[in-house]
């Protein structure tokens, strides 16, 4: 590489390649690599050096120091167990009924009240009183960042005691707060809290502030800190400070770590480069701690190291490398270990206990939107209206009395489309029969509904033995939702769902039992780990089919009981050929069924994985993935100089986005509905995006603003 030394031989390519890395300099390095090479090779290395070497190593780096923190967590929980609180340690707090009939912890050793009546306690202990001191506390904060220094002394001055004045007033407030605190709760229970001892503190130092020989001087600092009490105001925030702090002494710890390996390292440091005339930086103590420091937090590093090595290139090359690996071995022991253990302990001690996270778990997936029963609340607008439902009139029968109407959806569930144009089995077997029909002389007689009704026993036999299975424990027995659940009838949802909730109802005195499995020699054993996560999971998928069953009998409901419910723009029809037409354009897609009939996975279909990525998504969405591709690469090739607005053949790209758009919208819209229909195309963020954005290029292309105003309309269109 001539003009360029940084890789001549393995070691300075070594050096060049850390320095790159540690991200002190590296644009120097690629700047000259691109006078003396093509840019786009330097530009190609050192991007992805960055990329692989910088951010996928430290990263790396975290994950292990992390992941050594959790094993030897395990390994301590293996080998002592839960640790448990000594018995020279008593309880603090116990349970006492409040005169509402509720429970609240109280100190064992706390007296009821202080000095004052009973009524200052329930004042100062009331959410409202906390509230209203925070307001207060907010209103001193805001209003001490209004402070400015004019550098005029006759207005500085006038300043000066109006905001005395002000503060004052403020203090006097604090005080009485405080006063009132340990007046109604005591003197020795208000100092038991730590919080209380810090407001006393503040109470203190921000008084001795306002003494006008005091003003404006150290004592500020306790007006200052008043700020602290905002984080109790947010019950969220300080929860994750107290998190991330933990007990203090991790962190403290490794904060003394720290502070002794740079003690250490600054005093070799100066004992080596001491001596050396002209290099200031280790000249003393400081100086040397200084320098340290700097390169370990990672800030010009590499200016105290060249100047180190400038200084001793005299001395020959040897000493020359010496100085340069200890520099780089530093960095490495501070940025990558040290600071990646800062990283480790915070993420330690935001770590939950298993048990905290399973609960977590289960309450998030009992609280999720695929187990809540309740359907959105644009489809619940319907429920406000009276019911209207659609109602015929049977007037091809032969009687002759008149048959009031009756509803639609009663008929469709004796009434099958398809058997209409169908022919019966014997019908069709006469082609394929050589012999003549002959006829019987008595009809067969059967019941029609026998094998039905055996199928529906047999099947309530199976879900009762499921259920009561599942609530005592098991967890190899839970029906999962399936396809065919969609297809039942109205009344079959009910049923079934009527008899899950009996069946439920009925058992419910039974306890839980222990989760237990048989082996295959006959032993029986308990689930352990992993087995009992399965059993929640399975306990999940239960109570998402049953609330998704529910959900589909409301919305049953709401499409018989109101005509306008689940019609596209309240015109399109629910059956109408014209939207059947539109569902099969929007929902087609490439079927990529990987299963053979045992419900196997295919061995030929492994090597079918483009087969697969192209089913990931309808057709409708390909097309559009495509056009946006080829409108974002036309964007790329506007210039300052070469506009879109100047130039036809990069508005040809916009054209065709914003029609194969709009066609896009409209075939949504036409087939699912826009707001008011259970698919909706805006029934979630991701649909009103897309509107947002359709209309955004829609006015960019009817306008195509040539002089764009500072602060207009056209400005804050042109980045969306």
């Amino acid at each position: 590489l001539r003009g360029y030394n940084g890789f001549d031989e393995l070691a300075t390519s070594f050096f060049s390649v850390y320095e790159s890395a540690s991200q002190e300099g590296w644009v120097f390095l690629m700047y000259r690599a691109i006078d003396s090479l093509p840019s786009w090779r330097a530009y190609f290395y050192f991007i992805t050096l960055i990329f692989f070497l910088a951010w996928l190593v430290k990263n790396v780096f975290i994950a292990v120091i992390i992941e050594t923190f959790a094993e030897i967590r395990v390994q301590f929980q293996q080998m002592w167990g839960s640790i448990e609180v000594t018995s020279g340690i008593e309880a603090t707090n116990i349970l006492q009924k409040a005169d509402n009939s509720t429970l609240k912890l109280v100190n064992i050793g706390e007296k009821k009240k202080g000095v004052a009546p009973i009524i200052f306690l329930k004042i100062v202990q009331s959410p409202v009183f906390t509230k209203i001191m925070m307001i207060v506390v907010l209103a001193n904060t805001i209003f001490t960042a209004t402070i400015k220094h004019t550098h005029n002394e006759k207005l500085d001055k006038k300043n000066r005691e109006f905001y005395h004045k002000i503060e004052t007033l403020f203090t006097i407030f604090f005080d009485l707060e405080a006063l009132l605190k340990i007046l109604s709760m005591g003197f020795k229970n208000y100092f038991q809290r730590s919080i209380f001892i810090f407001e006393f503190m503040l109470a203190v130092g921000t008084t001795l502030h306002c003494v006008p020989s005091f003003y404006r001087s150290a004592f500020t600092y306790f007006q200052v800190l008043r700020v602290a009490r905002l984080l109790k105001s947010i019950p969220l925030l300080e929860n994750f400070l107290s998190k991330i702090f933990g007990p203090g002494k991790k962190l403290g710890s490794l904060i003394l770590y720290t502070m002794c390996l740079l003690l250490i390292t600054s005093s070799i440091s100066m004992q080596l480069f001491c001596f050396i005339k002209g290099l200031e930086q280790f000249e003393t103590f400081p100086r040397a701690f200084m320098s340290m420091f700097r390169i370990a937090m990672n800030d010009g590093w590499t200016e105290v190291m060249y100047s180190a090595m400038d200084e001793v290139f005299e001395f020959g090359i040897f000493f020359l490398c010496l100085t340069a690996l200890f520099f780089i071995f530093f960095h490495l022991l501070t940025n990558s270990i040290v600071l990646s253990l800062f990283v480790a302990v915070i993420l330690d001690n935001l770590e939950l206990d298993e048990d905290v996270k399973t609960i977590k778990q289960l309450k998030t997936r009992g609280s999720s939107t695929e187990t809540q029963q309740k359907l959105p609340w644009r489809l619940r607008t319907f429920e406000r209206f009276p019911d209207h439902p659609q109602m015929i009139e049977l007037s091809h029968l032969p009687h002759d009395f008149i048959i009031p109407k009756i509803r639609n959806s009663f008929m469709s569930q004796f009434l099958n489309q398809d058997n209409i144009y169908s022919y019966s089995p014997e019908l069709s077997m006469n082609k394929y029969n050589k012999k003549r029909t002959v006829r019987t002389l008595h009809k067969p007689q059967y019941r029609s509904i026998g094998e039905t009704m055996k199928r529906t026993a047999v099947n309530n036999i199976i879900r009762d033995a499921s259920n009561q299975r599942l609530l005592s424990g098991d967890a190899s027995q839970v029906n999962l939702a399936s396809i065919s659940d969609n297809k039942l009838s109205i009344f079959a949802q009910k049923n079934k769902i009527g008899l899950d909730r009996k069946n439920s109802m009925r058992r419910s005195d039974y306890r839980s039992k222990p989760v237990h499995f048989i082996h295959e020699n006959g032993d029986i054993d308990v689930l352990h780990g992993r087995s009992q996560d399965d059993y929640d999971i399975k306990v999940f998928q239960y109570r998402k089919q049953q609330a998704e069953l529910t959900r589909n009998q409301q919305e049953e409901d709401l499409r018989e009981n109101h005509p306008y419910f689940d019609k596209s723009l309240f015109m399109i029809a629910r059956e109408s050929n014209f939207r059947k037409f539109c569902q099969l354009l929007v929902e087609a897609r490439y079927n990529a069924n990987t299963k053979d009939d045992l419900g196997q996975e295919s061995k030929i279909s492994r090597y079918k994985q483009g087969y697969k990525f192209l089913g990931l998504v309808t057709y409708l969405d390909w097309i559009m993935i495509f056009v946006t591709i080829l409108s974002t690469v036309s964007m790329s090739f506007e210039t300052p100089v070469n506009r879109i607005v100047d130039q036809p053949l990069l508005q040809i790209a916009e054209y065709i986005f914003v029609i194969f758009m709009s066609f896009e919208l409209t075939l949504k819209i036409f087939a699912h509905g826009l707001f008011f229909t259970p698919k909706a195309l805006v029934r979630d963020i991701g649909g009103a995006i897309d509107v947002v954005v359709f209309f955004v290029g829609l006015i960019f292309l009817c306008l195509l603003p040539r002089n764009v105003p500072v602060n207009s309309v056209a400005q804050f269109l042109m980045p969306l």
